[in-house]
């Protein structure tokens, strides 16, 4: 198709010289032009922002209000994202997670043992992990929008390279619990300032697919984990290191290496490519550069506000919004049950009658069969919508492996073990599609920012009682914890539902007064009106 028009430049064009107008965006995205003076508001899915006048728009950098552009140039230039920028995001959120997996394998390999505690000492370090990994994630987004997420990433990454080779000093719990405090706080910031900064690069309907591969990366990390610490742990002994000491050793040399690349590779944002090992002219042309940065602010008018810091007003729409507070109830949920399956499978595999290295190698089926379901439902999900029923299947999979997990008798044999665990580990993953429908729920971009902080320390605080759902006591079949997760697998399904019924009656009900005031009426409510972002009237939420 041809276009050379956007249906967003419309709303910044076109639609001015109406009294009023509407259009959508594949059914669920509606844009709202109440009239044509200069404080129109224009409300998508992201939110709404009051027009005061063009010149706003004209001192973001790179964004030009008169652009036009074809289809086929956009796709050129989300394809260069994808090749240049998306890649490398995965790099990094690789490497944060290898840490995660590696912890898990290590676990096989007796690290509580040779530092003379039981496995309850390591639910206390997962739960004091959460605890911490929860508190700094929240001023993460702070940080990141007064120096930079482009700055505050790379520095992250070298303080927990540092923490993670620092595990072949440890010698006792104190020196294990140490670790494990300081690479949560190192380690907390990452995933919400890589979120936003996401959000300056790709459209709305753009981005479930790409979080799914940003989280599908997780089960990657952990397959190639499985696989090197197969080989690693026949280190135990060189250098008087244990294997679990080389794998992290290995591990925080590697996240040095990609620190150092990120410092110099990372831009600032779609208009700011060029420079350092980037190249002197960067990813795009000079026109190139102008439609990427310009996509983006159409879609959402919010983010001319990227770089703004974020306001103690914005803190309060936060605390206010009972919305919110769902998504995060959801994800604390729903995401509480991965932890023990996470944290346990090479040693649930192992102790089915498995070696431990053979054990570790087996976690790679699961973890690559999950990544696999994760991206095409998110694929799906943004291709056709509907974000919380795609979700659903993630939840209602893994339902199923713990309904399994507690069904099979004692004496089952170690494959009938290992295929229930591996159902259960390799349930898709709906975070990615959460946190892409919430963010697109969610305004301004200040309230935004600080909801993507908030919802990364909900899924890291639901390890607090994560950790303590697989018991010692319960071992090795825990049929009590299994049973804790089937509940709150039934939970989160409740209020998944519960949200999109929520999302599509207050858009009838905004819909219906709407469009029962008059012109005047709505211009009235525009001038007069303190609402502001998704609480808005004009306001549709994206089901």
């Amino acid at each position: 198709m041809s276009d050379i028009k956007k249906k967003e430049d419309a709303v910044f064009k076109e639609e001015f010289s109406s009294d009023e107008g509407s259009s959508t965006d594949g059914g669920n995205n509606h844009i709202i032009v109440p009239d044509k003076k200069k404080n129109a508001s224009i409300s998508s899915t992201y939110g709404t922002t009051e027009l005061k006048d063009d010149e706003k728009y004209k001192d973001v950098h790179g964004y030009d209000p008169d652009l036009e552009w074809e289809e086929h140039e956009e796709a050129k230039v989300r394809r260069k994202i994808d090749v240049y920028l998306m890649p490398f995001l995965l790099l990094m959120a690789f490497v944060l997670n290898m840490d995660r997996t590696n912890h898990s394998n290590a676990i096989s390999d007796h690290l509580n043992v040779d530092l003379g505690f039981s496995l309850d000492g390591v639910n206390n370090a997962i739960l004091a992990y959460s605890v911490l990994f929860t508190i700094f994630t929240l001023p993460s987004n702070f940080i990141a929008k007064k120096i930079g997420a482009y700055r505050w990433i790379p520095i992250m990454m070298s303080l927990w390279a540092v923490i993670t080779w620092a595990h072949v000093l440890i010698h006792n719990y104190a020196g294990y619990m140490t670790v494990r405090v300081l690479i949560a706080i190192t380690e907390a910031g990452f995933i919400p300032a890589t979120l936003n900064y996401m959000t300056t690069w790709y459209k709305t309907k753009e981005l479930a697919t790409r979080l799914a591969f940003f989280w599908g990366i997780q089960s990657v990390a952990s397959a190639v984990s499985g696989l090197i610490s197969f080989g690693i742990f026949r280190l135990r002994g060189v250098g008087g290191l244990f294997g679990w000491q080389w794998l992290f050793l290995i591990d925080g040399i590697f996240t040095h290496i990609v620190a150092i690349v990120a410092f110099l590779y990372l831009p600032k944002n779609p208009g700011s490519t060029g420079g350092l090992i980037r190249g002197k002219s960067g990813w795009f042309t000079e026109r190139e550069a102008k439609i990427a940065v310009t996509r983006v602010i159409r879609d959402d008018l919010t983010k001319t506000d990227q770089d703004v810091p974020i306001t103690w007003e914005d803190v309060k729409l936060a605390l206010k919004d009972t919305k919110l507070w769902t998504h995060l109830v959801t994800t604390f949920v729903g995401m509480m049950t991965h932890t023990p399956i996470s944290t346990y499978l090479p040693s649930i595999i192992r102790d089915g009658g498995f070696a431990v290295t053979t054990a570790n190698l087996l976690t790679m089926p699961s973890y690559l069969g999950g990544l696999a379901f994760s991206i095409m439902i998110a694929y799906s999900s943004d291709r056709y919508g509907e974000v919380a029923l795609h979700a659903l299947i993630g939840n209602i999979w893994q339902m199923v492996g713990y309904i399994a997990l507690r069904a099979i008798p004692m004496n089952a044999g170690r494959w009938q073990l290992f295929a229930a665990a591996t159902v259960t580990a390799s349930s898709p993953s709906w975070h990615g599609m959460h946190i892409a429908y919430m963010s697109s729920n969610m305004a301004p971009a200040g309230k935004r920012a600080i909801a993507l902080g908030a919802i990364i320390g909900a899924a890291n605080l639901d390890g607090v009682p994560g950790s303590q759902i697989y018991r010692a006591d319960d071992a090795p079949r825990y049929p009590t914890g299994n049973l804790i997760c089937i509940v709150l697998n039934v939970v989160a399904i409740f209020l998944l539902i519960s949200q999109r019924v929520r999302y599509t009656l207050t858009n009838k009900y905004r819909e219906k007064e709407w469009n029962s005031m008059s012109d005047a009426d709505k211009e009235i409510y525009n001038k007069t009106t303190k609402h502001k972002g998704n609480d808005r009237l004009d306001y549709r939420f994206r089901i």
